[in-house]
């Protein structure tokens, strides 16, 4: 069918160029004497269904009337015997891919100048055509799938998208088809985007955004002072910089541009990126001109630097210093969060994106000042100054926001008491400032600090102390020190410790006070002691007291009881004891003088004394007194019974009795071995006479269970067996 189409389209050619032709013309041919041919360069397009043939270099036109008629018929039988040739070849497949399987076609070929151009660049053929291709097209951006129906002639080709392509060669080789392919790399020029940033010294930086730094082999950098910069990826990488000289410009403008290849040689090269930038010139020192502790948790510093560069604040941690994230430009202040209770150092440290090493500023630390109040004066102390500036000028004091005192210029100095007309009540605040020196002077105050003004006679020593135990509660009793009368201001300060070896923690703060009652304290758990202090309303006051302890009193044993030795009285101690015994039972009362004994037992066989309750009472040789804990001591009831007994009559064991003491009711109850009761009785003073119902019960062992109910209402029982022996 292609075959077909072909030869009638050559017919159809032929036709039109046969009537182009006069008569007259080809007379004049057929006469004219043969000559050499004259070559004409000239291209016909012969269409088919299927493809674009090509044909160059045409023989055309003899000089005479026969030559041009005998090349005419000629030259369109040749056209004829091409297309017969293209359209009688294998048959196409639309979905294979030639370059991988040409199916049988006469291998082409054809060299190009470069196979990597960049995006616009021209890629040409530049000859390697096998002997004997003709008729060449040639497809750019060939798909891979059959052979399209569109060709060019080249011998250049032209790309506007970067990619990878693949160009189709298609000709004829012996009248068959001939096929060739070559692939290119066509390369983008993107601009490069990069960041110029200005250093301190009239430096600049450059940053070479990711996207285009792994895009180019090379980079040139104008830096806008005449100087243009190769650099590999590597060095572009790398952040490369610049030093611009005293004369250049200000605000040079920095271009940027990537290279295919080499700056030598290059390939080609993407448009030029521009950015102006304005140089930094070189920084001075930075200053802290002034540190102020705002209070204990907060601290400002005040700072300069030279214009445009930016600074860090950095501050020492454990001797080394960490950078604080703050950061600021020219001048101002950094407040920084901290313990300001403490010294504090800090330091400035110029930045910029070249990391310039720039000289830091002088340390500046912080000073920490502390008032205490005394008799007439208040002592100040505080920490000698702990910075490395070059220079310590001076300290000098203030006292409600007036200087005091006079400029103290050792460094060393830490301490000042101020006893200029201090009065009694009145509110004295202290700052502490100290001026140093090193690139620029530095002044760095305190925070403030309080004392309330004392001024006065101290009070006398505290006059006698009692504690004793009232209504289960430690009731301190004391003499207010001499000096403070009766209608004179002044607190009591109770302080308390548990046992003689605890610390003394304060427990109360009474105003015009000498008597407290300890509601938080537990005296039957233990012994507490107690110390006082007196202070005057202008806050002087007594040296602590002597300790008083409450006697407490326990049982380390069964047998008896026992208290302890620290004396509940000051500055009087203990002459004797005496043991206060009270029944539980009837409340009857009595003592008993111990003298200096800690420990006492009551009568074992005593038995009426089941049950008691003690108290201690501690005597001073002048008759006064400190009670202790109400302590309960109790003993059980006993049962004792034979094992055997024998009512033969000989006067020995005839019963089977029970003893016991601390027995208020009493029941006895016998069995036989059949769980029989033989015998019964509530008497606590009578016994089995091994009888039952008026007969002699049988030798043998019985059961007993015995019960009784004490003094104190507590029941015990107690079962067993007996022996009856005839």
């Amino acid at each position: 069918m292609l075959a077909q189409i072909s030869l009638a389209g050559s017919f159809l050619i032929l036709f039109k160029l046969k009537t182009d032709f006069k008569k007259d013309t080809f007379r004049r041919m057929r006469k004219c004497p043969l000559k050499p041919f004259q070559r004409i360069e000239t291209t016909k397009f012969i269409r088919t269904t299927k493809n674009i043939l090509f044909v160059r270099n045409l023989r055309l036109w003899p000089t005479n009337s026969k030559e041009q008629t005998g090349i005419v018929i000629g030259w369109l039988v040749a056209v004829f015997l091409f297309v017969l040739s293209i359209n009688t070849s294998f048959a196409q497949d639309p979905n294979n891919n030639y370059c991988v399987d040409p199916q049988g076609a006469e291998r082409g070929g054809f060299t190009l100048d470069k196979i990597r151009v960049c995006v616009g660049t021209p890629v040409r053929v530049t000859g390697g055509l096998p002997a004997g291709l003709l008729s060449v097209g040639y497809v750019k951006e060939y798909s891979g799938k059959g052979i399209p129906t569109n060709f060019e002639s080249g011998p250049s080709f032209q790309y506007t998208k970067p990619g990878s392509y693949t160009i189709l060669q298609v000709g004829t080789i012996n009248n068959g088809r001939a096929l060739a392919c070559q692939t290119i790399t066509v390369l983008p020029l993107d601009p490069v985007k990069f960041t110029a940033q200005s250093c301190l010294g009239r430096r600049a930086t450059l940053t070479v955004d990711a996207s285009t730094l792994g895009q180019y082999d090379s980079y040139l950098i104008r830096w806008g002072d005449g100087v243009s910069d190769p650099k590999s990826r590597a060095e572009m990488q790398a952040n490369p910089a610049h030093t611009y000289n005293i004369g250049s410009p200000n605000s040079p403008t920095i271009t940027v541009e990537g290279i295919y290849g080499t700056v030598a040689s290059p390939l080609c090269n993407s448009p030029q990126t521009p950015q102006q930038i304005t140089l930094l010139a070189a920084a001075t020192q930075p200053i802290i001109n002034a540190l102020t502790t705002i209070n204990d948790n907060s601290i400002e510093l005040k700072y300069q630097t030279s214009a445009g560069v930016s600074v860090e604040l950095y501050q020492k941690v454990n001797g080394t210093y960490v950078a604080t994230g703050q950061k600021g430009t020219g001048g101002g202040t950094f407040t920084v969060q901290t313990d300001a209770k403490q010294v504090q150092c800090f330091q400035l440290v110029p930045q910029d994106a070249c990391n310039s090493q720039t000289a830091k500023s002088d340390e500046v630390c912080s000073l920490v000042l502390t008032a205490q109040s005394a008799n007439k004066q208040n002592n100040l102390t505080w920490q000698p100054y702990a910075g490395t500036t070059p220079r310590f000028r001076f300290y000098r004091l203030y006292r409600n926001g007036a200087p005091i005192g006079p400029t103290m210029t050792r460094v060393s100095l830490n301490s000042y008491s101020d006893a200029d007309n201090i009065v009694c009540g009145s509110q004295y605040c202290y700052s502490l400032e100290a001026t140093v020196e090193g690139s620029a002077q530095t002044v760095i105050t305190s925070a403030k600090t309080c004392a309330i003004g004392i001024n006065g006679d101290p009070p006398g020593e505290i006059g006698s102390m009692v504690i004793s135990i009232e209504d289960g509660r430690p009731r301190l009793i004391t003499t207010p020190p001499v000096g403070i009368g009766a209608t004179d201001s002044y607190t009591m300060v109770v302080s308390r410790a548990s046992g003689a070896s605890g610390s003394f923690q304060p427990v109360a703060t009474l105003d015009r006070k000498s008597a407290y009652t300890d509601e938080s304290a537990n005296p039957s758990a233990g012994s507490y002691c107690y110390q006082v202090v007196y202070q005057t309303n202008c806050g002087l006051q007594t040296p602590p007291s002597k300790t008083v302890c409450t006697v407490y009193l326990e049982a380390k044993s069964a047998n008896g009881i026992d208290w302890n030795a620290d004396s509940p009285f000051a500055p009087e101690t203990v002459d004797s004891y005496t043991v206060e015994v009270i029944d539980s039972l009837n409340g009857t009362r009595q003592e008993i003088n111990m003298g200096a004994n800690t420990h006492y037992e009551p009568d074992l066989n005593d038995p009426n004394l089941q049950s008691q309750k003690y108290r201690i009472i501690a005597l001073t040789t002048g008759g006064t007194t400190s009670f202790s804990n109400f302590y309960t001591f109790r003993r059980e009831a006993k049962i004792l019974v034979p094992d055997a007994f024998t009512p033969n009559a000989d006067g020995m064991n005839d019963e089977f009795k029970a003893f016991g003491i601390y027995v208020d009711r009493f029941l006895m109850t016998i069995y036989n071995r059949w769980g029989e009761v033989v015998y019964s009785t509530t008497s606590k003073s009578e016994g089995w006479d091994g009888n039952s119902n008026g007969q002699q019960a049988p030798a043998g062992q019985y059961m007993y269970r015995i019960e009784v109910i004490d003094l104190t209402g507590l029941k015990t029982v107690r079962t067993g067996a007996v022996l009856l022996i005839r």
